[in-house]
């Protein structure tokens, strides 16, 4: 039988309940990550990183967005699950320590091994702290009450996750103990300072691997920002230069609008699809880790609030309803100027205003309708906008089910708007007479949020290089939300002269409009603009903006080479 362990200091305690603490805290976080993905279960890193995210100050924010783009919220999973793994190794060798002090009944034998009691007691310790600190901390209420979740079935996913780390906790712990008794007995002949220079050697491993991987975060944030990668960025915005020209020669409106002239069309290689397929249909949603699985068969609606009748519908009461179809774009308020956060559908559905009408008499002094969603999602339209006949809730996207990526079983649609407000995977529709503040709303952007016009070069590609005197086409889309789009103007000299594009009759007055313009260039750089005009007259905005906080504004502007 092997000897004891000899009485072990309180840092070589530490250093062993946290390594077996992390290395169980890594597969205990795996675990909770498979739940929230297979059964919708509460996830930790998605709660406190929904909280960061609502915290960070506009300007932050922007930055960050700006620097790493659609990755930013992937980079922010990353550290907190990295957070979450250190914390579970401070649990543990804080739990290794306090065995020894408080020496309440047989927790450990004179081997040093621990009692399979103390992985449960440090489970309930865990357990009440997610639930009665961790997750209040983060808005979620006590045992995440205020999540989509619901707190019984946070209370039981925390409960298996938390059991599961205690007891990979002791068994690591033991096993590493058993690992140390052995190699204590085969060094007996190592000398100190052997056994120093060792120590020596692991410290400097970990610290050299730390500066690397350090170094290697700050270099791909670095080259993401200085490659302008991010936020589906096609290109950017005109030098200062192009700039003064715009700001020069601008005319905020066109009076009488200008009628749009729709020529023969050709397909032109590079241009995006009239109707983006559901695969490519660009996405966006708050949630870092996954976004909700949700059954038709179990899934209800409930309309409420200020309301005579309020009613619950299920997912086959709502499939029986009369439907119809409309061809609407969507684009998402944090799109950069030239960016692909946009795209075109056929959606089916129904109208959100006989939805209401179902619910009897809309009482006196609403003034807003609020839209919840299963991943505690939740956002406002005003009434007014409510009972506009497009306004609709989608149960089909192109002829096909609602995919689940795009808000099965139904999602709002509402023209006009950014894409924060077309709620996916709604679950309740309450009439308020309150100045609701959703989600995004509470951390500074737009409420209103009505789409800015906007154009986008396709073909050719940002810095791109194309043969002289072959024939070619610029070719791209312009969008204005509801408004429509009369005309589309290019210019090939950073906007001193402009000439019309070739305009393809939209699907409807609420999606783009593709547009085309044949060019034989000659040798030599230039820097393509493109700028719209809606059916209103409004002609597209050159200031430059960021997303932050009413969405972007500028020219789309691509430099090409002509050889």
């Amino acid at each position: 039988m092997m000897d004891a362990l000899p009485a072990a200091t309180k840092s070589e305690r530490l250093r062993l309940g946290a390594l077996a603490g992390l290395l169980a805290g890594i597969l205990a976080t795996v675990l909770m990550l498979l739940l929230s993905l297979t059964m919708g279960s509460v996830s930790l890193p998605e709660a406190l990183g929904s909280a960061i995210a609502q915290s960070l100050p506009l300007p932050v924010f922007d930055y960050l967005h700006a620097t790493l783009g659609g990755d930013a919220k992937h980079y922010l999973l990353y550290i907190i699950l990295i957070g979450q793994c250190l914390v579970f190794a401070l649990f543990g060798g804080l739990c290794n320590l306090l065995v020894d002090r408080l020496n309440f009944g047989q927790w450990r034998d004179e081997q040093g091994d621990l009692n399979y009691g103390v992985g449960l007691l440090l489970a309930f310790v865990l357990w009440l702290f997610s639930g009665l600190i961790f997750l209040p901390l983060t808005g979620s209420g006590i045992f995440g009450a205020q999540l989509a979740t619901g707190a019984f079935n946070t209370m039981v996913s925390l409960a298996v996750t938390g059991v599961v780390y205690g007891l990979l906790f002791i068994f690591l712990h033991n096993w590493l103990t058993w690992r140390l008794l052995r190699r204590t007995a085969s060094s007996d002949q190592e000398t100190a300072d052997a056994l120093e220079s060792k120590r020596i050697e692991r410290r400097s491993l970990i610290r050299n691997g730390l500066v690397v991987l350090g170094l290697g975060t700050l270099g791909v944030a670095a080259w993401r920002f200085i490659s302008g990668v991010g936020g589906g960025g096609a290109g950017g915005t005109a030098d200062a230069q192009t700039q003064s020209n715009l700001l020069n020669k601008y005319q905020q409106k066109i009076s009488p609008p200008p009628q749009p002239e729709y020529g023969e069309w050709q397909q032109v290689s590079g241009l995006s699809p009239e109707i983006t397929s559901n695969a490519q249909f660009y996405g966006v949603s708050k949630n870092l880790v996954s976004d909700p699985s949700v059954k038709g068969a179990d899934w209800s609606l409930m309309v409420d609030g200020q309301v005579s009748q309020p009613y619950n519908m299920s997912y086959k009461e709502l499939l029986a309803l009369p439907t119809h179809k409309q061809y609407e774009s969507m684009m998402c308020i944090s799109n950069e100027v030239g960016g692909s956060y946009m795209s075109n559908a056929l959606w089916e559905g129904v109208s959100l205003k006989d939805l209401l009408a179902r619910a009897g008499t809309i009482k006196q002094g609403a003034t807003k309708v609020v839209l919840y969603a299963a991943d505690s999602y939740s956002d406002s339209i005003h009434l007014a906008k409510a009972l506009e006949p497009t306004t609709m809730l989608a149960i089909k996207m192109n002829g096909e089910t609602l995919p689940t990526s795009h808000g099965y079983p139904a999602r709002l649609l509402v023209p006009g708007i950014y894409g924060m407000k077309h709620v996916k995977w709604i679950t309740r529709i309450q009439v308020v007479n309150t100045d609701y503040q959703g989600y995004w709303q509470q951390n500074g952007w737009s409420d209103p949020a009505p789409i800015k016009m906007t154009s986008r070069i396709d073909t050719p590609t940002y810095g791109g290089k194309i043969s002289a005197g072959k024939q070619t086409y610029i070719a791209g889309v312009a969008f204005s939300g509801n408004k429509g789009i009369s005309q589309v103007e290019i210019s090939l000299d950073g906007g001193k002269s402009w000439q019309k594009a070739n305009l393809r009759r939209p699907l409807s007055a609420l999606t783009w409009v593709l547009w085309e313009m044949p060019w034989q260039p000659a040798a030599g750089s230039y820097s393509i603009v493109v700028r719209a005009t809606d059916l209103q007259g409004n002609v597209q905005d050159p200031h430059i903006a960021s997303p932050l906080p009413n969405g972007s504004s500028g020219y789309h502007t691509v430099p090409i080479t002509v050889s």
